[in-house]
């Protein structure tokens, strides 16, 4: 049903995995070495894709088994397809510029307005920049760059719940580009915030089948920052000129 995106998403972000901390990196080795759902492999110690660090592979040792054993819990719970979207989370926070260690996890079902939400819990690790990024636009950049991503990933979705709750950490502090709050990082990651998205699994379906458009699932959805509600403008794309156009920009 997913096609071999999955194994896309682990080449990925192992690539990136010297950017994180171990204790992300030992998650990571486990989803490879299971292949994220293939829980009937021997639950031993994780095989590597790269050439990984002497702390990495000891650490990978020491906790891949909880680690398994912890992700074949979520898939008897609430089935192959909560497994996936950790992966894809998880891949999705590195691609949106995940500085420090992300970590995902189901912390189960919630109910909210007479229906129950599948809770995923995805702390990014990326660290905003506000000298470019509105408090506004926080929330929006978030679900641009790691749910509405996400959720393309997959073609169906079947959860035993009527919809999903992401919840979606993060930090923002100003600084001059990723070298720099690198550099001081010892002195704070910034302050923290917390975007929670509540999505119908109906709704979601419509997205999948190109029904409907990013911004109307934002609109559709119940969207909460730090606990308070906000409604999330995403970004346009900027539209492509028309052939025509360009000819006539080209002319002097």
């Amino acid at each position: 049903m997913h096609g071999s995106s999955e194994f896309d998403i682990i080449h990925a972000v192992l690539q990136m995995r010297s950017r994180l901390r171990s204790r992300f990196v030992r998650t990571l080795a486990v989803l490879a070495a299971i292949g994220i759902l293939n829980t009937t492999a021997p639950a031993e110690e994780p095989q590597f894709r790269g050439t990984p660090g002497p702390d990495d592979t000891v650490e990978a040792a020491t906790t891949g088994k909880e680690v398994v054993q912890a992700l074949q819990d979520v898939q008897r719970k609430y089935g192959a397809d909560a497994v996936m979207m950790e992966g894809h989370l998880i891949g999705q926070a590195i691609r949106g510029g995940s500085i420090v260690e992300a970590e995902v996890s189901v912390p189960g079902i919630e109910e909210r307005d007479g229906k129950h939400f599948l809770t995923f819990k995805i702390e990014t690790g990326i660290i905003y920049n506000d000298r470019e990024i509105t408090p506004a636009a926080r929330p929006a950049r978030v679900w641009t760059d790691v749910v509405e991503t996400t959720l393309r990933k997959f073609h169906a979705l079947t959860l035993p719940a009527d919809g999903i709750a992401l919840r979606c950490g993060y930090t923002h502090k100003p600084y001059v580009d990723e070298a720099d709050v690198r550099a001081h990082l010892s002195e704070g990651r910034g302050d923290p915030e917390a975007a929670a998205f509540y999505l119908l699994l109906s709704d979601v379906t419509e997205l999948m089948s190109n029904h409907i458009t990013g911004q109307q699932l934002a609109d559709r959805s119940i969207v909460l920052v730090d606990g308070t509600p906000m409604h999330i403008v995403l970004e346009s794309p900027t539209p492509t000129p028309a052939p025509d156009a360009r000819r006539k920009e080209d002319m002097p």
